[in-house]
């Protein structure tokens, strides 16, 4: 069939396609590629493993839509939605999905690298295994997001929101995270080696085993933390609050916790040696 022959099939419905789509279900590598889709409603359709590379999606609703194992990359949304679509191993490298509702969306072990989503909405989206690298989510909305084991290194995530979301065993080195809300979180095992943290908001966070190594947590809020077991050594914590965190075990050599808050906080068996306490409020039993 010729491209034409496919839009064409398109704009006949969701049900016509996926009543032809059953009939014909191997349709990997199906090269849709550049394709332009306007104005369509396909809530709901079968593009599992389509090629879509550089596709032009406009106020098209993908909604629950089957995008599992899908080419993507280098494709852009506009005033499209993707709520509760299967994108489970999509190819979504360098994709334009700035501002697009993907919220509970499945994009389990999808590749995002590089991709634009700033100020998306990916709220109770579940990224597990996600490949993240140098992306931009900056401003994005991922309350309730589940990213265990995801890839976003390097990423860029400045004032997005993240609260209540989980990114355990995340890697996270050299990701901006700066004026982000993770409140009620979890990061439990995560890798923020480097990070930038400049008054973040991780209050009442799950942090245990975290590596935090060199990361800038400048006024950042960490108050009500749990801290246990988590490597610190060398992380700038200046004028930082940990005002009931729990830092039993952790590794806080080498530290700087000048002018920081950490009043009521516990420090049961943590490595306190070189690290810098200077002005810092410190817990009455010390």
């Amino acid at each position: 069939m010729a491209i034409d022959e496919y839009i064409q099939r398109l704009n006949q419905g969701v049900a016509s396609w996926n009543q032809w789509r059953e009939a014909n279900p191997n349709l990997r590598g199906l090269d849709l590629s550049e394709i332009h889709l306007d104005n369509l409603e396909l809530s709901g359709i079968d593009l599992s493993m389509v090629n879509l590379r550089g596709a032009k999606i406009t106020n098209v609703n993908l909604s629950s839509a089957n995008l599992r194992g899908v080419d993507l990359s280098i494709a852009s949304f506009q005033d499209s939605n993707l709520t509760n679509a299967n994108l489970s191993a999509a190819y979504l490298s360098m994709v334009d999905l700035s501002a697009t509702n993907i919220n509970h969306a499945n994009l389990t072990g999808a590749d995002l690298r590089g991709s634009n989503l700033r100020q998306a909405n990916l709220d109770h989206a579940d990224l597990s295994a996600a490949k993240l690298n140098m992306s931009n989510m900056a401003a994005a909305s991922m309350i309730g997001a589940i990213a265990i084991g995801a890839n976003l290194s390097r990423a860029d995530l400045k004032e997005a929101n993240l609260a209540g979301s989980d990114f355990s065993r995340a890697n996270m080195s050299e990701t901006d995270l700066s004026y982000s809300n993770l409140n009620v979180s979890t990061l439990v095992g995560a890798d923020l080696i480097g990070a930038t943290l400049i008054e973040i908001d991780l209050s009442e966070s799950n942090m245990s085993r975290i590596n935090l190594i060199g990361a800038n947590l400048y006024r950042a809020n960490l108050c009500g933390c749990d801290l246990i077991g988590a490597d610190l050594r060398g992380t700038n914590c200046r004028d930082a609050y940990f005002i009931g965190a729990d830092f039993s075990r952790a590794d806080l050599s080498r530290a700087e916790f000048m002018g920081a808050n950490l009043s009521k906080s516990n420090f049961t068996g943590a490595n306190t040696e070189t690290a810098d306490f200077q002005d810092a409020i410190l817990p009455d039993v010390w």
